[in-house]
């Protein structure tokens, strides 16, 4: 009966932890790029019960009955716990803005030769000295592309991190230092599929890549399960597979044009569907409410052992 207790005290606290997972997910429906957390509900090891030091054990089919041996009565699962909140990367909608600095990344990578996911993340980092470049266990990972300028004129993701170019150099569109020798592109930002940083010349109407050339830091990352959530929306790697770059080759495959790479002007929504998650929130409160009358009940009848048939009248 106690062991009782501990099973259904085991499947409030995972069915609290998975609520709490998806409350984190609802909460997060409208963060452009956030990828929703699914909780993995595990088992305890089941456990063989028997009773020892019998004399005669039970006729049970398939087992031997032999005097003094252990008498098998049965398998009892102790109950159940959340292992883990695995995120999922799956592509989320995309919606217009029409705002130079949101950039939603498209991705119709195909797994590579031993079968693992690819996906495709922006690098940023932040930075101390910004002339140098981001050092590799620095580089964090996200999908939202919703930025800003800051002050410095440097491409800012709303969590404060620099985004990076594909050497791994913060990005800079405008230089109010320099205002003469230097380029301020402001509104005028274009950035190409493969992510190339361009603006168009008011003199000749042409378009001019920024100084060095710059283009998005792209990164594709094989086995994405292996990235850790730091915050809402940023990534650390922890795998094995080298982060590789963009492949400018495979993003101007005919077969997969307009399906991969950046859209300027629109954001990727989250992957969170809102009536799936709220169904699966209330699931999980009468689950959780089950498991409560189930300790209710053991405590009602442990009250009455205690106080009615173990009572010793005078």
């Amino acid at each position: 009966m106690i062991r009782g207790l501990y099973t259904s005290a085991s499947g409030m606290l995972a069915l609290q932890n998975r609520q709490e997972s998806l409350a984190n997910n609802l909460a997060n429906v409208n963060t452009p790029g956030f990828k929703q957390d699914l909780g993995v509900m595990r088992a305890f090891p089941e456990q063989l019960i028997s009773r020892i030091r019998d004399q005669e054990g039970p006729d049970i089919q398939g087992y031997p009955n032999l005097s003094g041996q252990a008498a098998v009565i049965g398998r009892l699962n102790s109950g159940v716990y959340m292992s883990e909140a695995m995120p999922m990367f799956t592509q989320g909608d995309i919606a217009e803005t029409r705002n130079p600095y949101d950039v939603a990344l498209m991705d119709n990578l195909q797994p590579d030769q031993d079968g693992n996911e690819r996906r495709l993340f922006y690098s940023v980092a932040r930075l101390e000295d910004l002339t140098q470049p981001a050092q590799p266990e620095d580089i964090r990972y996200t999908r939202n592309g919703n930025w800003s300028v800051n002050s410095d004129g440097y491409l800012v993701t709303a969590d404060g991190y620099y985004v990076l170019d594909a050497q791994n150099q913060a990005v800079r569109v405008n230089n109010p230092d320099d205002l003469l020798n230097g380029v301020s592109v402001g509104q005028g930002l274009i950035i190409s599929r493969t992510g190339d940083l361009q603006y168009e010349d008011p003199a000749t109407k042409e378009l001019v890549p920024l100084p060095n050339n710059q283009r998005l830091g792209l990164s594709v990352i094989t086995d994405p399960m292996k990235l850790v959530r730091e915050g809402t929306n940023i990534f650390r790697f922890e795998g094995d597979i080298p982060v590789e770059s963009l492949d400018v080759a495979e993003a101007n495959d005919p077969l997969i044009t307009g399906r991969y790479g950046t859209q300027q002007g629109w954001i990727e929504r989250a992957n969170v569907d809102p009536m799936q998650t709220i169904t699966s929130m209330m699931s999980a409160l009468r689950a959780y409410e089950a498991n409560q009358r189930v300790i209710t009940t053991i405590d009602g009848t442990l009250e009455k052992a205690a106080n009615e048939i173990g009572r010793v009248n005078g």
